[in-house]
């Protein structure tokens, strides 16, 4: 059997966040949660992660920002964008800095497990 997806949900909305983090895991992924940008970041650099899921508008360091970072670290997580103030220039960003995915809050969770699946895929090739 494969390992499980490891997935790091970051977002400052604890409720989003800790549902995220539960219904990800009852279908089978790996899943911890971090409630910023800067708690996001000190994880990624003790922790192997195939997939974050990361939220635009945080306090402190913004997703874009976070998105550029991770694009530093070896080996590479794959990153999905996820903000409920969405643009298409704030999109156009993201994809420009490298995210795999950019999608809209409310995600149906089987959409999002959909994505989060394709990008581990995609990570292994």
């Amino acid at each position: 059997m494969a390992e499980p997806i490891r997935v790091l949900v970051v977002d400052d909305e604890d409720v989003f966040r800790d549902t995220l983090v539960k219904v990800l895991t009852a279908r089978g992924m790996r899943v911890t949660g971090a409630h910023d940008g800067q708690a996001a970041l000190a994880y990624l650099a003790g922790n192997r992660v195939d997939v974050v899921v990361l939220d635009l508008k945080m306090p402190g360091l913004d997703g874009l920002e976070v998105l550029r970072r991770t694009s530093q670290l070896s080996p590479r997580p794959k990153v999905i964008m996820l903000t409920g103030h969405g643009s298409v220039q704030a999109g156009l960003d993201a994809v420009r800095e490298l995210a795999w995915d950019f999608l809209l809050k409310p995600v149906p969770a089987d959409i999002l497990a959909q994505v989060i699946r394709a990008a581990a895929e995609a990570r292994d090739e």
